[in-house]
């Protein structure tokens, strides 16, 4: 039983009681996820179940979408409505033109602080465990993508927006630098992840909803750049050999006929691909016709 299957996740519970869920629901304990969605947040999550949990690194990779309300004049313990709220003293009130102005600062390539309640591990430990505890949180900053940021309704204390960005973005970090920014302060107060990858919210299944025969095949979680093999070259990365490259991508998932094989990563000094993670598969064989006393292919 190797694939994945999308779900539609609810608000209230975490990711973990996702999959734990469907471990009991399909009786199999290899599943994981790929992106965690805290449990106030609804909308997609992965999960990874069989061999297709080796894959879920490069779906976490993947381009993701959110809708966020965001709630100005309150901050949060957790910069989300999990946290303790407190009233920002001389809340700033502003218009959506002031909000339109100060969004492409959060644009593109930024440096941004997660949340001290997050599962960013410091010295073994999670940074939500040591920040209830009472210990002091430093996170550093980190290096985002954020690609697109619209806005779908404002209303003070109000705004509703869509978020398109890459791996590592935390959407409760950019209500809260938007409220410290727009001298309001803010936290995220309802989130939605809409996409993750390939797979979109009105594809996503309720929890309940989870079956055997319901789970996608392996392939539908690829989604690097594909290559096709020859029959030659299949057989070399099943036996972790190396091959030329023809691809400037430093990453590919191979194929054979059609099958799933393996994730090769280039080396550009040497020009070739080595296997980085292979799925040993049964390929077809090779039609032999006999005639006479020879063999053709």
């Amino acid at each position: 039983m190797d694939g994945f299957i999308a779900i539609n996740k609810p608000k209230g519970i975490t990711s973990h009681d996702a999959v734990a869920f469907a471990r009991r629901r399909l009786k199999i304990q290899k599943i994981g996820h790929a992106g965690t969605l805290d449990p106030m947040a609804t909308g997609v999550l992965i999960l990874g179940i069989g061999a297709a949990t080796r894959l879920l690194e490069y779906v976490q990779n993947t381009e993701k979408e959110y809708e966020a309300e965001i709630t100005f004049g309150v901050t949060s313990t957790t910069d989300d409505a999990e946290g303790e709220l407190t009233n920002f003293p001389d809340a700033k009130k502003f218009t959506r033109a002031d909000l339109e102005k100060v969004l492409p600062e959060f644009i593109g390539t930024i440096h941004q602080i997660p949340p001290q309640f997050s599962a960013i591990k410091i010295a073994g430990q999670s940074a939500h465990r040591l920040a209830r505890s009472g210990a002091e949180v430093k996170l550093k900053s980190r290096e985002v993508t954020i690609y697109e940021i619209q806005i779908r309704n404002f209303e003070y204390p109000k705004a509703e927006i869509s978020v398109r960005c890459g791996k590592g973005t935390y959407i409760r970090s950019i209500a809260r630098d938007l409220g410290a920014r727009l001298e309001s302060g803010a936290h995220l107060s309802k989130l939605t992840r809409t996409r993750i990858g390939d797979f979109t919210l009105n594809r996503a299944l309720p929890l309940r909803s989870i079956r055997a025969e319901k789970i996608l095949p392996i392939e539908a979680g690829v989604t690097l750049p594909q290559i096709s093999l020859t029959r030659l070259e299949a057989d070399k990365i099943q036996n972790g050999q190396k091959i030329p490259s023809r691809t400037s991508d430093e990453l590919v998932a191979a194929f054979f006929e059609n099958h799933f094989l393996a994730i090769l990563a280039r080396e550009e000094a040497k020009h070739l691909l080595r296997p980085e993670k292979v799925f040993v598969r049964n390929l077809p064989t090779e039609k032999l016709i006999e005639f006479a006393t020879r063999k053709i292919r």
